[in-house]
């Protein structure tokens, strides 16, 4: 029997009940988390096009497309909201699985909540909760490296994830649901090219899976069918894009008692690829205890330990020491390094035109190297977080080394809902400047388990007066 039997078991019969308090309390923060990526994201690069494109076609006003500003069909506005979600790739991400989580899933759920209502802040929670789930177990089986075959598990995990999120909230049967999963394996793309091209669809992707596993069900609820045997059979998912290397037993052992959701990392406010994170640490830290500024450095020493992580954000040479766009840059190890070097860490200012071509930071670029050794590493794919480990020499010689290995937001050294509430203020001030309605979401959130109709966060969020729900 295909693993996907168990994971649609899972998606379909969890109960509020089901969930540990640990487990609500970590979806309630990936809600806010995500729509706090999400509001960040209206002013992403490349973002406002694409919302001028769909309001221009608009549509049915089912659901609140927040980079537009208004209501749009539901599979517009998921993409929309992924699209946002993604853009300074400030959603959380699986770390030891490679991939970005709930940036597939909360979009979706809150675009039924709006455009399918009403819908219960506990029906909202398990169906965030199960779709979650099924990226990370999808995304934790693979046994072979994106650097061989080059698929992006961010995205194509994200349309299964997306699309049993959204059978759930549609009340859909098993066999319909499971038409909807092989109808979103029928759809499923995403590659690492357009990381190796410093290209938009870094984030374009995302959004693509949001609405493609959403419409999946929505097509599967109208009578279309979908494959079986979408994960295990013949031309599934893992011997097609994994070339059938994955361990089973991550797929379907201790479904509903161990969630590997509770493994995933929230970002703090750095707006770049997660594995620069401990690197960034490490060096201000080292920076801070010599003493000294960016102009008394002689070289920075990066140890990567992990092949995936240096080819994702160590290659090519070329671009990732002189970057020149902002995807080269957000996932560039050698620039992240020597900005936060230069300027004491790294935010949003950092990926825009000033900060790209900031003259501290690119001088210090050709003093910065990456040393990999990937002995410890194995056959496998090696073992996430990679430690942030730095070596900084001063001209006058001297030499300090630092580590960091659970940078703030990693299981290992957890965000509280306040925590993550100080990065939707900053996520909230710069995606709405001058908003003041960040407060009440973050409250709403907070007790989301007593709200009687989910539909109005999306309107909250978009942080002016929209049409009132219309319920189909």
């Amino acid at each position: 029997m295909d693993a996907v039997e168990d994971l649609l078991d899972l998606g379909l019969n969890t109960r509020f009940e089901d969930l540990a308090p640990e487990v609500l309390e970590r979806t309630r923060m990936a809600v806010l988390d995500t729509l706090g990526a999400a509001i960040a994201g209206i002013r992403g690069e490349g973002v406002a096009p694409l919302a001028a494109l769909y309001t221009d076609w608009g549509g049915k006003p089912e659901a609140t497309a927040l980079p537009a500003g208004t209501m749009l069909p539901m599979p517009a506005a998921a993409l929309l909201n992924g699209l946002a979600g993604r853009a300074w790739d400030l959603d959380d991400v699986h770390e030891q699985n490679t991939c970005h989580i709930n940036v597939n899933v909360v979009p979706a759920v809150l675009a039924l909540a709006e455009g399918r209502g009403p819908v219960s802040g506990r029906d909202f929670l398990v169906a965030v909760a199960v779709g979650s789930e099924m990226v990370c177990r999808t995304s934790a089986a693979s046994r072979i490296s994106f650097s061989e075959t080059g698929s992006s598990m961010s995205y194509q995990c994200g349309f299964y994830g997306a699309a049993l999120a959204s059978a759930r909230m549609l009340s859909l049967p098993k066999d319909v649901a499971r038409h909807a999963l092989g109808i979103a394996h029928a759809r499923i793309a995403g590659n690492q090219q357009g990381y190796v091209s410093g290209a938009m669809t870094v984030r374009l992707m995302q959004g693509i899976a949001v609405e493609g596993g959403l419409l999946s069900a929505l097509m599967a609820q109208r009578g279309v069918t979908g494959s079986t045997e979408i994960l295990e059979g013949k031309f599934g998912y893992f011997p097609v894009y994994h070339r059938g290397k994955y361990d089973r037993n991550a797929l379907v052992e201790g479904l509903g008692k161990h969630w590997l959701m509770m493994d995933v990392s929230i970002k703090p406010p750095y707006p770049c690829c997660k594995y620069t994170h401990g690197p960034i640490e490490a060096t201000v830290a080292a920076m801070k205890e010599l003493g000294i500024a960016a102009a008394d450095v002689a070289k920075i020493t990066v140890k990567v330990t992990n092949r995936e992580v240096h080819d994702l954000v160590c290659t090519s040479r070329e671009r990732k020491w002189n970057p020149q766009s902002l995807t080269d840059a957000q996932f560039s190890l050698p620039f992240t390094v020597a900005y936060a070097a230069a300027h004491g860490g790294v935010g949003i200012e950092t990926f825009q035109p000033a900060g790209l071509a900031d003259e501290r930071a690119r001088a210090l670029l050709p003093r910065v190297e990456a040393e990999l050794d990937v002995s410890a590493q194995g056959e496998g794919r090696g073992t996430f977080p990679m430690p942030g480990i730095v070596t900084i020499t001063d001209k006058r010689g001297r030499s300090l080394e630092k580590t960091v290995v659970y940078v703030k937001g990693h299981p290992k050294n957890p965000m509280t809902y306040d925590d993550v509430a100080a990065k939707f203020r900053l996520c909230a001030a710069l995606g709405r400047p001058g908003w003041t309605g960040a407060d009440e979401v973050i409250e709403s959130i907070r007790r989301i388990e007593k709200m009687p109709d989910t539909g109005v966060l999306a309107r909250m969020c978009a942080g002016q007066p929209l049409p009132n729900l219309k319920r189909a």
